[in-house]
């Protein structure tokens, strides 16, 4: 008897197994890294994705490449995206070539404001100002978040939904004062830069 219900819970536990493995490989994947950003971002990224995906419908990826394969980043996009169907919007990074772009079908062109979160100034871009620093895993891994976030959550806004695994005020508070402490440090040098060189005219 004894061996008849252990050979039955090997036959539940292998079909468990089976099920969890098809659902694993059905899962969508939404974040193409290349060792671009860490690990944790990645899987914040993820979380994210699948919660906008599930409560809206509508699916965004983040690529984060190393290099964009010679090609311009708007070509790369259109290529990765030729056989996803609508909704989507498509976060790119392209490092080598120092390109940030956003991708998206038609029908969300309404939905999130794109030229905002690509802006290059600290009070309102989200992902440009935090690439100006230096180019560590660590500052380009927050930027990417930043921008991810803002993407998915006003996409998440136009379909009335909050997301509940959005990065959160505090984390965005941080963020921006990174970003000002960034354009702060290069005002200074630029300031600085300028009152040596009349010091030296003055002499």
């Amino acid at each position: 008897m004894k061996s008849y219900n252990i050979q039955k819970h090997k036959k539940i536990f292998a079909l468990l197994v089976l099920v969890l493995l098809a659902v694993s490989l059905n899962a969508e994947k939404f974040v193409f890294n290349d060792g671009v950003i860490v690990n944790k971002t990645e899987v914040k990224v993820e979380e994210m994705a699948n919660e906008l995906f599930e409560k809206t419908g509508i699916k965004a990826y983040l690529l984060a490449k190393k290099n964009l394969n010679g090609k311009d980043i708007k070509s790369y996009e259109k290529e990765f995206a030729k056989n996803l169907k609508p909704p989507f919007a498509i976060l790119t990074l392209g490092v080598k070539e120092q390109k940030v772009d956003i991708f998206n079908s038609p029908d969300l062109d309404s939905s999130f404001d794109k030229s905002t979160i690509l802006s290059p100034y600290p009070w309102s871009g989200s992902i440009i100002p935090l690439l100006t620093g230096k180019k560590k895993d660590v500052s380009i891994s927050a930027a990417l978040l930043n921008g991810y976030s803002d993407m998915s959550e006003e996409l998440a806004k136009s379909k009335g939904i909050k997301l509940k695994s959005a990065i959160g005020s505090t984390n965005r508070d941080i963020i921006f004062f990174v970003k000002i402490s960034i354009y702060l440090f290069l005002l200074f040098v630029i300031l600085r830069y300028f009152i040596n060189k009349m010091r030296m005219k003055r002499k």
